[in-house]
């Protein structure tokens, strides 16, 4: 490996050079700020060592100087374990370390494997990225096919996160995504074989409440597939983890998808049974009883848990009855107000951001523990989202009249009329499994990362909802969900 190390003291350090040398190290060595500059003009290094207290220029201004000189190029500064200052400065201007006097050769060797072995996992990350960009490009555009795509991108996303690559292959693919549901969506929901929102409590949860007696059921509002790689990163071993993936129904919103994961039926039925229940989600409780009933599980005795805050979720008191369901909400009420406060758009700047903050949210909640302890008492432990989210970057234009919902990925109404591309227009809402209400006769689905903006102002609703976290819409993160099943290991 090569280093440059400059010091106005340089001569000092003629002993550790020479051992650094017998290490196999290439060291250049210059006392002179000005000398680094034309060097890193005409060479590269492994790595820049950079002494802070110099007389002509001190090592942060010479920071700033090698980083518009070589920005690729990692900085170590070496600097007295008093200047906290300089430590915290050097850090915001992206150093890569920093060594405290005096210095020791075994200092700068263990940067240097340090390097060496980010270099390594450099090279096995490009591997393994490549090996799923190809899988991605080799699987058919069928269920499965898209289901296993889903997945392959969750792992590429947190593998890479500000990976250029992966956006532009994933808004290739959800492009492709949404002409497969235009042409399939209907099939879809005819066949019985494709597990979806409104068959797969009946299908995976149901099962093992007949099986093992007792099972709890936690619903992450609004919570991507990403978000439960992460979390399954973080679980005690004490559990053992199985997964499978399934299909979210359009729209991608609560009205829809939740109240037909509880009811076990599509929106449509729900509303001949019950009309007006598909507006909101105030009937959950009802519907997942009627389904325990329909499903022949009316002995069971079900506590079904709405969590608004993290304090609620910290109070939880689990292990009481044979079906335990609770429905995580706070994370999606954050991610609305998110576009209203500015605070909070603060703290969660973008959606990475915001994958961050839930999980630190969550990690403060004790619910991993809640989860060993339902494991302990024998309980089966699913976990699952109503539907996944984008981040939207795409402005498209729709009219309509004002009967039209108010929804920035999906809109029902009789005179909604995209004028944009990237939105999917649904005329015959029964073959989408959804109720025809009055005034709302039709149906804009947000493809890709769409979100919609009135022809009147476009500037000013583009200018206050760009780039905010939304749902509702057709693409792979708002649609393809893992169950994940837990039990003790």
């Amino acid at each position: 490996m090569k280093l440059l190390w400059v010091d106005d003291e340089i001569e000092g350090f003629r002993p550790h050079i020479l051992f650094l040398e017998k290490e196999g190290i290439e060291v250049r060595a210059v006392d002179h700020p000005a000398d680094a500059i034309k060097i890193l003009e005409k060479e590269s290094f492994d790595l820049i060592l950079l002494d802070y207290r110099m007389p002509e220029m001190n090592g942060l201004e010479l920071l700033k100087e090698v980083k518009k000189a070589a920005p690729h190029i990692p900085v170590a500064l070496v600097t007295m374990v008093t200047d906290r200052d300089i430590i915290e400065d050097s850090i915001a201007e992206e150093v890569f370390d920093y060594i405290v006097k005096p210095v020791q050769p075994s200092q700068i060797l263990a940067l240097l494997k340090r390097l060496q072995l980010k270099e390594i996992k450099q090279r096995r990350l490009g591997k393994k990225l490549i090996e799923i960009y190809r899988e991605i490009e080799s699987l058919p555009q069928d269920y499965e096919g898209w289901l296993r795509k889903g997945r392959l991108f969750s792992l590429w996303r947190i593998e890479a996160e500000e990976e250029e690559t992966l956006e532009s292959e994933l808004s290739a693919q959800n492009l492709e995504f949404a002409r497969w549901i235009e042409r399939n969506y209907p099939s879809l929901l005819k066949e019985e074989s494709y597990t979806m929102s409104h068959n797969v409590v009946a299908r995976e949860v149901l099962p093992e409440l007949n099986y093992a007696g007792k099972v709890a059921f936690f619903v992450f509002d609004n919570f991507r597939h990403d978000q439960f790689m992460r979390m399954l990163k973080e679980l005690p071993r004490s559990l053992k983890v199985e997964q499978k993936d399934y299909m979210a129904l359009l729209p991608t919103a609560t009205p829809y998808a939740r109240n037909s994961l509880f009811a076990g039926i599509l929106p449509v039925d729900i509303e001949r049974r019950h009309p007006g229940w598909t507006k909101d989600n105030r009937h959950e409780i009802e519907l997942m009883l009627e389904q325990l009933r329909e499903k022949g599980y009316s002995w069971a005795k079900l506590d079904f848990k709405k969590i608004n805050s993290l304090n609620e979720l910290k109070d939880i008191h689990v292990g009481n009855a044979d079906m335990e369901v609770y429905v995580v909400n706070f994370l999606d009420l954050l991610s609305h107000l998110r576009q209203e406060i500015q605070a909070l758009k603060e703290l969660s700047p973008d959606g990475e951001g915001f994958i961050r903050w839930s999980s630190f949210v969550l990690s403060e909640s004790n619910l991993f523990d809640k989860f060993t302890v339902l494991a302990q008492k024998g309980y089966v432990i699913f976990l699952t989202s109503d539907h996944g989210w984008v981040e939207a970057y795409n402005p498209a234009i729709i009219q309509g009249g004002g009967e039209l919902t108010r929804g920035l990925r999906y809109k029902f109404g009789d005179s909604v009329k995209p004028q944009s591309k990237g939105v999917l227009l649904v005329r015959e809402l029964r073959e989408y499994g959804l109720p025809s209400l009055r005034g709302q006769g039709r149906l804009a689905l947000a493809t890709d990362y769409a979100y919609f903006v009135y022809p009147s102002d476009p500037h000013r609703f583009e200018k206050r909802y760009k780039g905010g976290i939304y749902h509702g819409g057709i693409s792979l993160e708002e649609m393809v969900i893992p169950l994940i099943k837990l039990v003790a290991a």
